[in-house]
């Protein structure tokens, strides 16, 4: 082989190490892109938060997890009464931690002790935990009243997210209240699915259809992770599914670096499809589930064009008023429904 050839050959060896090279530091970086995008948005997020999180990606497409919402002074009931009616708990416990029935201070105490109570013994037996929370206007009772009051308007909803303003020192106090009871969560190891201020884009919230929702988000994103090191929160948006009464998502989306989950709240039966692949849409590859839900989604959906809910979560009495115990059976019985019995299966 001439003197020629023999540089030609070795330079044809080295643009083939270069390429290789390139092509697996190509294939490492989408490899570390995967893996970051499956993690939470909070960058101290606990190793148990990080675990279901991965889960909820490892899932989707595949199974859909059963969900069943109690209410603060009943903790456990309708999560037992689905046990009395299928045989078997749901997967994800949903708990409320405001108070919205007039409750004392004491009162009100007490049950958010046994929300916290019956969430660590749920987490200890491999049951899965989400809360919402329905916070009143600062510094009031705890009512009704004053969580779906039809909404505020915009001067009232400003003073609330105005540092130094009397109505955000006391919003200040009530998120710290809330914050000591998911802390007693946090040092049990307990990972949460995080769900407050939902149904945002309608207006029947004092928190509802207000352009300057995201920083009422912000507000206690920043107060919980950074003050109070609640970093066993995963943080679920979560609208009600557009119609005549309500607009439509991306208008208070709080954005990709603030929602671990983006979930909707669907009544009426009203499981359109639409719902489905605008909140994907949005999600843009991070996990969507239903939030609340009365009828049971119907099984051909979840099986498939709707399969991409990774929960739902059927609320509190809505299981048997609105729902037959047939249906509940027949949708429990589904093989990619994730129920208790089946969670455990697959952790073993």
């Amino acid at each position: 082989m001439s003197k020629r050839w023999r540089w030609i050959l070795v330079i044809l060896i080295l643009f083939g190490i270069m390429g290789y090279v390139s092509c697996e530091k190509a294939k490492e970086v989408w490899r570390n892109k995967e893996a970051v995008a499956t993690l939470p948005i909070n960058e101290e997020a606990s190793d148990d938060a990080k675990n279901l999180l991965k889960f909820l990606y490892d899932i989707k497409g595949k199974y859909t997890i059963a969900g069943q919402h109690s209410y603060l002074e009943v903790p456990d009931q309708y999560s037992d009464r689905l046990k009395q009616i299928t045989g078997d708990h749901p997967a994800m416990k949903g708990y409320e931690l405001g108070g919205i029935l007039d409750q004392s201070a004491s009162q009100l105490e007490k049950e958010r002790d046994k929300v916290v109570t019956s969430a660590i013994n749920w987490h200890k037996t491999g049951g899965i935990v989400t809360m919402t929370y329905h916070l009143h206007l600062p510094g009031d009772c705890f009512c009704w009243g004053k969580v779906n009051n039809g909404g505020i308007t915009k001067q009232e909803f400003k003073e609330i997210i105005t540092p130094g303003t009397d109505q955000y020192k006391k919003h200040l106090v009530d998120l710290d209240t809330a914050a000591a009871y998911l802390k007693k969560l946090r040092d049990a190891g307990v990972p949460v699915l995080w769900r407050p201020f939902h149904e945002m884009n309608g207006g029947w919230f004092w928190w509802g259809k207000q352009q300057e929702f995201a920083k009422l988000w912000d507000i206690m994103y920043e107060r919980f992770t950074r003050v109070h090191n609640l970093n066993n929160l995963l943080w679920v948006w979560s609208p009600n599914a557009p119609d005549d009464w309500t607009d439509p998502y991306e208008a208070y989306y709080v954005g990709p670096d603030k929602a671990d989950v983006l979930a909707v709240d669907i009544y009426h039966n009203r499981y359109y499809q639409e719902h489905h692949d605008q909140l994907s849409a949005l999600a843009n590859g991070k996990p969507i589930a239903i939030g609340e839900n009365g009828q049971l989604p119907a099984p051909f959906r979840l099986n498939n064009e709707q399969k991409n809910y990774v929960w739902f979560m059927t609320w509190g009495k809505e299981l048997e008023g609105t729902n037959s115990h047939q249906a509940i059976r027949s949708l429990y019985e589904q093989e990619r429904i994730l129920t208790y019995n089946k969670l455990r299966s697959m952790a073993k």
